[in-house]
């Protein structure tokens, strides 16, 4: 057959080709991803500050409550001169998870491996150092959360601010003003994100607010509870 005789096949057949992938891609299920978002009313914890006049301070979230703090570490860390150090207990959920927080500078954290947007602070840098025991099923998996002080422009960008993290699992903390005024720390909510995505945040103040994820993994909720209690306590 002559060449152009092919080609004018060829154009002939070209509608009736589009037409079939048309319809094939109309028929075949599309495999779409669905995010869902984390700051719904049905992830948001109820969150209850109790502070009387004879009652020291306690906080109830969710299924869980704290004991009022105690000044000092409960056991010895690797911070060699903690300051503001206090401890207490997040009851609830068949837990009874000790947690203990203090203030340190960046330099404390010199020889330790941290993610890039920690690692390049000032020596000088405030940071909060919070360690976290392991749950009832994973006894020996301790936590520590590391976080600084956001500026006021990175709230409103939801920038990197610290991380939570055992010996096999990162969570990456950032921190936002989206409830609060642009270029301000009012409102200011800490972010845990998990594999890339939002599992739980917290604002912290006199007027607390907490959402957790409910596809979160039972384990990760419980000490990602334990976490927030350290921002609220």
């Amino acid at each position: 057959m002559p060449l152009h005789s092919k080609a004018t096949c060829f154009m002939k057949l070209l509608p009736a080709v589009f037409l079939s992938l048309l319809l094939w891609s109309c028929s075949t299920p599309k495999n779409t991803s669905t995010t869902h978002s984390l700051y719904t009313n049905d992830q948001e914890w109820t969150t209850k500050v109790k502070d009387g006049w004879l009652t020291a301070k306690t906080i109830s979230l969710g299924l869980y409550s704290t004991t009022s703090r105690k000044n000092g570490v409960a056991e010895a860390t690797f911070i060699k001169d903690p300051k503001n150090a206090f401890n207490f207990y997040l009851n609830g959920n068949s837990e009874h998870l000790l947690i203990q927080t203090m203030n340190t500078t960046a330099i404390a954290f010199t020889n330790r491996n941290l993610p890039s947007y920690l690692s390049g602070l000032a020596a000088a840098t405030d940071l909060r150092y919070t360690l976290i025991n392991g749950t009832k099923n994973e006894p020996l998996k301790r936590w520590e959360m590391i976080v600084k002080t956001p500026h006021y422009l990175e709230l409103n960008e939801n920038k990197p601010v610290g991380i939570l993290r055992s010996t096999d699992t990162d969570i990456r903390i950032t921190a936002h003003n989206r409830y609060g005024k642009v270029n301000s720390y009012e409102n200011s909510c800490y972010e845990f994100q998990y594999r890339g995505q939002p599992v739980a945040a917290v604002i912290p103040g006199d007027k607390p607010r907490v959402w957790v994820s409910s596809e979160v993994d039972p384990e990760i909720a419980k000490t990602l509870s334990a976490a927030i209690a350290a921002f609220l306590l």
